[in-house]
């Protein structure tokens, strides 16, 4: 299937849906957790934000905050992994992360992405680390504009 992702803008060569993407991606980060998926919560956290229905109102406005907060104080997955739990698990919080047809999440205009998950998968396995990290800095620096 040609045409791009609605919600994003990537291309879908070859692909039913952007979504796509991320699944290569996450089994990137499952075949070497200990390597590249330590940058697992960036690659999640970048691809949803530029798919913010995915969220709620309110966990886009968290996933917002999580990405800022990551990049302006890397951790490593774990760290930040337990700083979620602490922040956002069920019996804490009272709102859903999860956007619903009722509540999901949306920008008052659409971003223009400078970087998108078809970026970093075509940049390949090697180049991973290094894209996600990129891919999440243009997430950030759009976001703030």
């Amino acid at each position: 299937m040609n045409g791009h992702c609605p919600e994003c803008g990537a291309p879908l060569e070859g692909k039913t849906e952007c979504r796509e993407y991320l699944n290569e991606m996450i089994k990137w980060d499952f075949e070497d957790f200990t390597g590249v998926g330590k940058i697992h919560h960036l690659t999640v956290l970048s691809y949803n934000l530029q798919h913010p229905n995915l969220y709620s109102s309110k966990g886009l406005q968290n996933a917002i905050e999580s990405l800022t907060e990551y990049m302006q104080n890397p951790m490593d997955y774990t760290a930040h992994g337990t700083r979620d739990r602490e922040k956002l698990a069920s019996d804490i919080r009272d709102w859903k992360i999860t956007g619903t047809a009722e509540d999901h999440g949306a920008y008052a205009t659409k971003p223009e992405w400078k970087m998108l998950a078809s970026d970093v998968v075509a940049g390949g396995l090697v180049h991973y680390v290094e894209n996600v990290k990129k891919w999440s800095q243009s997430v950030l620096e759009v976001l703030q504009e």
